[in-house]
């Protein structure tokens, strides 16, 4: 059961060979796939920014990314996550550690299914003891 992170989306939209092995890897074992709420936001805001010029070309790219996110189990922002990404934030910071916000979110809702993290951003969420982490 695994919960991807920003990167592993946009690297697998890329063409990134890692994360394309990793979706076949993941789609061969039928793995619970989940992506944060956060997640949905940071990528549906890149795609605002890169397209927005273009009302045409963003809409067509708006449908894609959608079908691309329906892959996903989207996991909310609730209640849970939040009191365990105040935990994490905290602590982080009195450590002199922290990371944005987004990514102390994923790390969160990560825990609060009990799901392994899917990441090439590995320097951040190790920060994070308790946080099962899987990289491609």
């Amino acid at each position: 059961m695994k919960l991807f992170d920003t990167s592993f989306l946009i690297d697998l939209v890329n063409g990134n060979e890692g994360a394309l092995r990793k979706a076949e890897e993941v789609d061969a074992e039928a793995l619970f796939k989940a992506i944060s709420v956060v997640t949905v936001h940071e990528y549906l805001r890149g795609v605002y920014y890169l397209y927005m010029h273009d009302r045409e070309l963003l809409k067509s790219k708006l449908k894609r990314a959608e079908a691309e996110l329906a892959r996903f189990e989207i996991l909310p922002y609730t209640y849970e996550v939040a009191k365990i990404a105040a935990e994490i934030d905290a602590t982080l910071a009195l450590e002199g550690k922290s990371i944005s916000l987004a990514d102390v979110i994923i790390a969160a809702t990560t825990l609060q299914y009990k799901l392994t993290l899917v990441t090439r951003n590995v320097e951040h969420f190790k920060r994070i003891p308790e946080l099962n982490i899987e990289t491609y």
